[in-house]
This record gives C-alpha cells, structure tokens and sequence, in this order.
C-alpha cells in the first residue's frame, strides 16, 4: 500500500505511528502482564518458580533474539504481512497454550515462549522498522518513543483485564478469549501498515501529458517512423549501436557491484572485530545485560513477589496499574524533552540503575498495599529510564562507529539475554529461600554492576581526550 498523493503521506506516517503503537499494545502489553498468569500456571501445575518465570521470560527474550528471522522475512516480504504473521503466530501460542494439559508444563516452552516471543517479535520489529523507513529524515525519536509507549499501555489495560478474566473463567477460558480478541483487532491495525512513497511516485512532472498524437510524435522525431501505439522505430545502426551501449554499461555495473559488494563484505568484518574488540562496547553489553536482567522482575516474579504478601488479586492487579502508569508518564516526559536534554541519555540509565537499587532495597521490607503502591509508582518512573532510551542511548555513543545495523543488535542482543537469564535467576533464588529477599538483593547488586559499567563509558573517553591533548 502506497500513498500517490503527497498530502496524504504528510499525515499517513503518524497513521503508521499509531498502528505500531497499537501492535506493541497487543502483544508486548499482554507479555508484560505475564506476572499474572504465572501466579494461576504455578497454582495450576505445581511448578517451581525458576520453571514457570521462564516461560515468560524465553518469550519476552525472543521479541529480541529472534530479530535475525524478522530480518530475513521483511527481505522477502512486505513489513505489512510480516506484521500480520506475527499476530497470527502470537494468536496461535495463545490459543494452544490453553489446551496444554496439566501433567505437561513442558509443551508450554513451545506454545507459549516461542510462539508468542517469535510473533510478537515479528509484528513490533517489522512495524518499527517500517517507522524507521517513514521517518528516516527527521522525528524518528519522537515517533519510537510515541509507539515504545504501546507496551506500557498494553501492560496497563492488560493487568486489569487479565485478572478479571481468570477470576470469572479460569486462565485456558481467558486465553482462549484474548486470542480471539486480539487476531481480530490485531489484524485491522496490520492493514493500516503502508510503505513510504518513493521516489518514483513523484517522477512525474506537472505537465507531462500522457496522450500524444502520432503526427506530433513524427514531427518531433523526423526521419523516423512511429507505430500506431506511440512506438518509434529507429535503424538498425542505431539499435545495434544502442545494445553495444546497453551491453558495456551493464558490464561496467556487474564490475563495480562486484567492488562493492567485497568492500561492504570487508566494512562488516571491520565493524564486527571492532564491535567485540572495543572495551567500551563490552561495558554496554554488560550494562544492558545487568539492566535488563534486573528490570524483568516486574514482568515476569512481581504478581507471585505480591501474592507471598497477602495481597489479593485486585490489589495485585491495582500495583500492577501503578506501575504502569509510572513507566507510562516516564516514557512521555521522555519522549517530550527527550530531545533538549542537556546530557547523554547514557546518564538517565545511570539514574535508573543507582536508584532502582534504592527501590529494591526498600521493597525487601514493604508489607502493605499503600507501601507497595508508592514504590510501584517510582520504580515505573525509574525503569523508563532504561526501557525508554533502548535504541537512542546506543545510537548516541556509537551509531557513528557502527551504523544502524550495528546499534540495533548491540541493543537487542544483550537485552535478549538479560530478560532469558532473569526469571529462572530470581526463580531459582525464591524456590531455595521461600522469599524474594535475596532475589530483590541480587537484583539491586546487578543494577550496580550496570551502574558501574555505565560510568566505564564515559570515564574512559574523558581519559582517552586528555591522553589525545597532551
């Protein structure tokens, strides 16, 4: 779908914008919430924690690990119906994970993690992707920021919805619904998905006149003869001359795109030695992995953190709430100043980390429901920090070195492997303990070992400038 008209693609991009936003809400935000659902699958199948947080974090992990399978399909297909496979996939893990029996939390690994994690993957890249090419020029920031916010939306009205829906029809009832639901809507928004215009929509120009008469073709051309549909026939000198032209042009291409294609071939290698060489890139690496390992908690061990506290399902859901409201107004004051910060957004991950280790700190005692409202509001505010700066933090401090390809997988990559190693952590913690004391304690050293590899980057092209002075 392509829009000829110039009016129309000024405004069809926020069109686009809003469609992607609404794919984040309908897959990333039912993810989000699977702190829910782990509370009724642990009920259910008398799993361990390590066991059953795993679910949920292989498929929050697969929206970024599975990037390369997203890539390859875009090549062939439109981002459109690489879109709408996604929903459909994401659809399909819902609807079979309800049928999985209660001996078998095994097939779940299947059902649930890679069906939802590879299509909610397919459906939020490619959409985004297709946002990249839309605003290419200029807003790209201010129009990833705006869809990003799908998730935490999608975290604040799934929360609510989910719990009702498990406290009146069980948890297979209310999967079997929500699939339902969310092919359907999933799919109308994956219609509204539209490449950009190119260049050759707008060729044509203002007074080019399609219907030219055949005696105005033969006075403009003399010597010439023209066929009745408009053709005009050369000699054969003149076509044999032509194809000779045709033939060392193409040669002369197949030449130079043989060059180009061994020096991209060679640039990759570069970037790729390069990017796992710098010692800068590993301290992101590192810091993105301890962030993100940190942060899942709340998506994935915060409604079974909740539940040992007494909390019934309704406050549960109501914290949830909160927090997602906290991240929500995070990510839109982010997304609204974002771009007159006076600093790197580097150090808004800094502030995330050095005061989610507070939060956490003071969520090892908290008891209430008041209590853990408060603290569900700024640990909200803190993680948009991280979450809200994914893609332009690293593209500050290294998409001259490394281009878009390469911000792109040092942003998903190790964020992949942080949320795929933190629920069985936090997991295997509370199953030996009976708490999530030590979880919360591990996961506050993690945000200083993030902390600390955070400042390395700075510190180290301060030095690096000074050493370059003298």
């Amino acid at each position: 779908m392509v829009c000829p008209s110039g009016s129309r693609c000024g405004w069809w991009r926020w069109v686009v914008t809003f469609a992607t936003f609404g794919l984040f809400v309908l897959t990333r935000g039912l993810q989000y919430s699977f702190s829910i659902l782990f509370v009724s699958l642990q009920e259910d199948f008398h799993s361990s924690s390590a066991l059953t947080g795993w679910l949920g974090s292989l498929s929050i992990a697969l929206t970024c690990l599975a990037s390369p399978l997203c890539s390859l399909l875009t090549n062939k297909l439109s981002s459109r119906t690489v879109a709408i496979l996604g929903v459909i996939a994401f659809c399909a893990g819902l609807l079979t994970t309800s049928f999985v029996p209660v001996p078998t939390l095994g097939y779940m690994f299947f059902t649930f993690s890679i069906l939802t994690g590879v299509g909610s993957n397919l459906d939020t890249n490619s959409s985004l992707a297709l946002l990249l090419d839309w605003f290419a020029k200029a807003n790209f920031s201010r129009a990833s920021a705006l869809a990003l916010m799908g998730s935490t939306a999608g975290m604040l009205a799934f929360s609510p919805l989910l719990t009702a829906l498990i406290t009146h029809y069980g948890w297979r009832n209310a999967l079997r619904i929500l699939s339902g639901g969310i092919l359907v809507i999933g799919i109308a928004d994956g219609l509204l998905l539209a490449d950009p215009p190119s260049t050759d929509d707008y060729a044509r120009a203002p007074d080019e006149s399609p219907g030219v008469e055949k005696h105005e073709l033969e006075s403009m051309v003399p010597g010439k003869q023209v066929h009745d549909d408009g053709c005009i026939e050369g000699t054969d000198d003149e076509a044999r001359e032509t194809d000779d032209k045709t033939t060392n042009n193409e040669e002369a291409h197949i030449s130079n795109q043989g060059s180009l294609e061994v020096g991209a071939e060679r640039h990759f290698r570069g970037r790729l030695i390069s990017a796992l060489t710098n010692p800068e890139a590993w301290a992101w690496y590192l810091a993105s992995v301890f962030s993100y390992s940190g942060w899942t908690f709340f998506n994935i061990n915060y409604a079974s953190l909740m539940h040992g506290l007494a909390l019934d399902s309704n406050q549960i859901a109501s914290v949830i709430v909160y927090f997602a409201l906290g991240e929500l107004g995070g990510k839109f004051l982010i997304a609204v100043i974002g771009d007159r910060l006076p600093f790197l957004y580097l150090y808004l991950l800094m502030a995330s980390c050095l005061l989610g280790t507070v939060v956490l700190g003071l969520m090892t005692i908290a008891k209430t429901f008041g209590v853990m409202v408060l603290l569900a509001v700024v640990s909200g505010v803190l993680r948009s920090g991280v979450f809200a700066t994914q893609f332009t933090a690293p593209a500050e401090l290294f998409h001259e070195q490394y281009g878009t390809n390469g911000v792109m997988v040092m942003t998903l990559v190790p964020s992949g492997i942080g949320v795929l190693i933190s629920a069985p952590l936090a997991g295997a913690i509370y199953d030996v303990t009976g708490d999530y004391v030590l979880s919360l304690l591990v996961i506050a050293t993690l945000f200083v070992c993030a902390l600390a590899a955070l400042i390395f980057i700075p510190v180290r092209r301060r030095i690096n400038q000074a050493v370059h002075v003298v």
